[in-house]
């Protein structure tokens, strides 16, 4: 197992990284197979199943002991094929139907009412 800790003529601090590794309450790639960032936010051996994946920028979203969802609001998300302020800049509203990662340029532009 992923665990550490070391000491001459006491006992050693133990401490287990769930992103490093394999056991069975580790991450075990799960974070890395998915693009994801792996974090474990208290390495002590007590504290388990805690880690994290964490979505790649520009999309959002983190997970606890599981590969996250990533959404990605091309709205208000800074990235190639978002909307940059293209709609706000014309007095128009912005609306992303599909915020997943996977979904990208259908961010649409639609005109305010008549006033």
């Amino acid at each position: 197992p992923p665990m550490n800790g070391t000491a001459t003529a006491q006992p050693a601090e133990c401490t287990i990284d769930e992103c490093v590794g394999t056991c069975a309450t580790c991450a075990n790639d799960t974070c890395s197979s998915q693009s994801q960032t792996c974090n474990d936010p208290d390495i002590s051996m007590t504290s388990t199943s805690d880690w994290t994946c964490t979505c790649p920028p520009p999309s959002t979203g983190v997970a606890i002991a599981k590969a996250a969802t990533c959404v990605i609001d091309e709205c208000v998300a800074d990235c190639p094929t978002c909307s940059k302020g293209t709609c706000k800049s014309e007095g128009q509203t912005c609306h992303d139907p599909n915020v997943a990662a996977s979904s990208t340029g259908d961010w649409i532009c639609t005109c305010p009412p008549p006033s």
